[in-house]
């Protein structure tokens, strides 16, 4: 695993948040960029190492919502990143100057800066939210499309909208550059399926806009790809109907949540198979969370971690003079062994629900 060190030039007095970093730029970035932001102060006030996967895991975020902070606190000058091969070997936080950047400075357009950005996980920089008052929000809302836009977004949601809903659906609206077709589709959509919440709704809105989606039928082109991944991990179960809603929790969960790759989720269905000889999501989901403990996202490395199990250890003896009792040696099927261990994790945490 790669361990990132953090370091810097200006002493920090424990975790101590500049007062310039909540006059000039805590309230125009977003929650999970100040949360990574507050965790390296609280990271370098202890020399202590980390990696991407053990910040994602620890602040509930994915490993692409980290790299997103990152990158947007390395363009707002507060940080530096030392890469090495592609690998972030440091970062380095900066004094935090008195005033911040313009809003409305422009990207860095050399080919040192592009190829910089895309190797941070290839996240880019996406638009900052603010946070408005509640008189100012009463203002936008004399926008007659955004005062349609609130209407239909309460009736989807069945109850007032807060002054932090709207802030989000503004962020949408304005920051976002979404239509409001493209808001009330997604709207529509995350009800739908269950989720009511705004936080959520903004997250598949990023998620959107990174890839570029501008219209409602690029959307639900996109959804439609997106539920061909269920049916994928279906197909690797040997199941060839519909998901079940809890079903189609577990892969939401796993997709979505974990940020897993399909090809990783598949390798833990082909698993399970293998083990119990049957389709169990939640078997599958008890590989999947020691692949998350053990910081595997990649097959490859799925493989490498059960080979490295099988390798055989040696021991030398430290007193040649020492006789030597000649044992035959036992051959292990570590496969069966780490299928015996899932399986009583699996059998316990049936018994615990």
């Amino acid at each position: 695993m790669n361990y990132i060190k953090v370091v810097t030039t200006y002493p920090t007095g424990g975790t101590l948040l500049p007062n310039a970093f909540v006059d000039h730029y805590m309230i125009r970035a977003n929650g999970e960029y100040i949360k990574v932001y507050i965790y390296l102060l609280r990271m370098v006030s202890e020399g202590a190492n980390f990696s991407i996967p053990c910040l994602a895991d620890v602040l509930e975020l994915t490993e692409r919502d980290v790299a997103r902070a990152l990158k947007y606190w390395e363009k707002e000058s507060l940080l530096k990143i030392s890469q090495n091969h592609g690998e972030i070997q440091s970062i380095e936080l900066l004094p935090v100057p008195g005033h911040a950047k313009p809003v409305l400075e422009t990207e860095d357009s050399s080919p040192a800066s592009s190829a910089e950005e895309s190797s941070i996980s290839g996240a880019e920089a996406i638009p900052a939210m603010k946070t408005l008052s509640p008189s100012e929000l009463q203002k936008k809302s004399e926008d007659e499309r955004f005062s349609y836009l609130l209407y239909v977004c309460e009736m989807f949601i069945g109850k007032p909208l807060t002054c932090s809903d709207m802030n989000i659906l503004l962020y949408l609206y304005e920051d976002l550059s979404m239509s409001c077709e493209l808001i009330e589709y997604l709207v529509e959509h995350c009800v739908s399926n269950g989720k009511k919440s705004f936080r959520y709704m903004q997250t598949v809105a990023i998620n959107w806009y990174e890839e570029n989606i501008t219209t409602v039928d690029e959307a639900k082109a996109h959804s439609k790809n997106f539920k061909k991944e269920y049916y994928s991990i279906m197909r690797a179960f040997g199941l060839n109907q519909n998901p079940a809603p809890i079903q189609e929790q577990y892969m939401k969960q796993w997709l979505e949540k974990d940020a897993f790759d399909l090809s990783l989720i598949i390798e833990a269905c082909n698993r399970t198979i293998n083990a119990i000889n049957k389709p169990s999501f939640p078997y599958a989901d008890t590989i999947l969370k020691q692949w998350k403990d053990n910081h595997i996202r990649t097959v490859e490395q799925a493989k490498s971690f059960y080979q490295r199990q099988k390798s055989p250890k040696t021991f030398m003896n430290a007193n040649a003079s020492q006789p030597v009792h000649n044992f035959k040696q036992r051959d292990y099927d570590f496969d069966a062994l780490e299928e015996q261990l899932l399986k009583k994790q699996f059998s316990d945490e049936i018994r615990e629900n």
